[in-house]
């Protein structure tokens, strides 16, 4: 293809009002003559040997050089932002739909953190009142991704969430939601402009571990603090287990007693298992035999799953205290004489006992509980029961408790009784939590000895009774 050239014989073209222009004659990318016109000479043989060089290149590359792709290329990727690449993660990579994507529960966390934290979206009030969304998440939002390459961009939100008054728990998952879609980004070819994760660049300990952090305050010393080596709402004691499932079985009025009994059934199983909520709904009667609990299936999301939280929650065995066993054999009695199936292959928490309505119903014809029941479970049931036991001076430590103190109770009790590799692989946990978390159980067994479990518990619910314990019967739920 011909070299550009001069147009005109003058070169440069002097306009009347004296000023000068330079033109440039060349055939484009797809053989057409075309003209081009410079401000000044330099300009114009600068144009022409830069033509040159791609030219030789090949017919793509004068392509690119004569559109100025590069720069377009490179202006789209500058305007991109990194709400954009938020919202790119959360459908390419983070939907549960997706292979490797998130779990459906998960997922619904980032969502609704990004939502508020991250995007800037507006928000509601539970009245359904509009909020205003937080000017540090539309700040955010708005900045180009490419400048997440390097940490001043996440260190600078931080700031601005911190100033706002945004608790350190809701930074912590922000941050977490921001740089899963930040790592995502660096090993994704859709988004070129990210390379790197910025987050972790930030690389400063940003968990305050001062005296007003860890109390959640300010830090001036603060009066009445609580002693002990745990707060009691953070893992229930068998007595403040005992407390609630008696709480629960009173609440008969204006209801069935079965469902007083559902309750109590609820808190025993996911104490006695050291269980979580989800694993807890997925438990079918079939899992309890011969002394141990099969942890093979969970509802996450209201939806049944092979996979729970960790890699190794399911697809485990667990001891079953006999206790707890005695426990259950008088639920499912309870549902036979209500007239509910209790087959093997029924769940133990059916999501159909008030109605064939409620619930999600599988191939097999068991109901477990639905997402909105197993959400409503703890604020409805659990949460009045603790606040009235909450009442009673010895026990108004456990105010605020949650479902999960059973699981963290439950662990506790097997610590001061089992070694702690043991209670880590039944409970579907790690060494490493029970060390970081559990340490104050664990010296209690080095410091007293064991205490059997099933020990402490009867002896709790005895005391609640006013008599002696149960004596421990040899019977297989099956």
């Amino acid at each position: 293809m011909a070299k550009p050239w001069r147009k005109k014989s003058l070169w440069p073209r002097v306009a009347k009002n004296g000023r000068k222009s330079y033109l440039v004659g060349f055939y484009d990318h797809e053989s057409i003559e075309r003209t081009k016109t410079f401000g000044s000479a330099r300009a114009g043989r600068t144009w022409m040997e830069d033509y040159c060089t791609a030219e030789r290149r090949g017919i793509e590359s004068l392509r690119r050089f004569l559109l100025d792709l590069d720069a377009t290329e490179a202006n789209a990727v500058d305007a991109r932002t990194i709400g954009e690449v938020v919202e790119l993660y959360f459908a390419l990579d983070a939907d549960p739909s997706i292979e490797s994507g998130l779990a459906p529960t998960t997922f619904a966390r980032y969502r609704t953190t990004a939502n508020c934290h991250i995007l800037g979206k507006p928000l509601h009030t539970p009245a359904n009142k509009p909020l205003p969304p937080a000017r540090y998440a539309l700040a955010l939002a708005s900045q180009p991704a490419a400048r997440f390459n390097e940490p001043d961009a996440p260190r600078t939100w931080r700031e601005e969430m911190r100033s706002a008054g945004v608790h350190q728990p809701t930074r912590t998952k922000s941050w977490a939601v921001l740089s899963s879609a930040l790592s995502w980004a660096a090993g994704s070819r859709i988004v070129p402009e990210v390379q790197t994760n910025g987050c972790l660049l930030a690389n400063e300990r940003s968990i305050s571990r001062r005296r007003s952090a860890r109390r959640g305050g300010t830090g001036r010393a603060a009066s009445g603090r609580r002693r002990g080596s745990r707060v009691p709402s953070w893992a229930l004691s068998p007595q403040a287990v005992e407390a609630i499932r008696d709480q629960m079985l009173l609440r008969v009025t204006d209801r069935d007693s079965i469902f007083a009994e559902r309750d109590a059934a609820i808190v025993s199983l996911q104490y006695g298992l050291g269980a979580r909520n989800q694993e807890v709904w997925g438990m079918r009667w079939m899992s309890l035999s011969l002394g141990f609990a099969e942890v093979v299936e969970v509802v996450s999301g209201g939806q049944l799953d092979e996979w729970g939280k960790t890699e190794h929650s399911t697809q485990r065995r667990t001891a079953t205290p006999s206790i707890l066993a005695l426990d259950m054999e008088r639920w499912r009695a309870a549902l036979r004489r209500w007239g509910h199936p209790a087959r093997d292959v029924d769940f133990i928490i059916p999501g159909d006992l008030a109605s064939a309505r409620y619930g999600v119903r599988e191939q097999l014809g068991a109901c477990h509980f639905s997402a909105s029941q197993a959400q409503k479970w703890g604020p409805k049931y659990f949460n009045p029961a603790v606040k009235k036991v909450a009442e009673q001076a010895e026990l108004a430590g456990i105010a605020g408790a949650t479902p999960y103190a059973l699981r963290r109770g439950g662990i506790s009790l097997r610590l001061r009784a089992e070694d702690a590799q043991t209670v880590a692989k039944e409970c579907g946990t790690s060494l490493q939590m029970l060390d970081a978390h559990y340490a104050f159980a664990i010296d209690d067994l080095r410091r007293f000895g064991p205490r059997p479990v099933d020990v402490e518990w009867r002896e709790a619910r005895a005391a609640r009774h006013g008599g002696a314990p149960e004596r421990p019967r040899l019977r297989v739920v099956a």
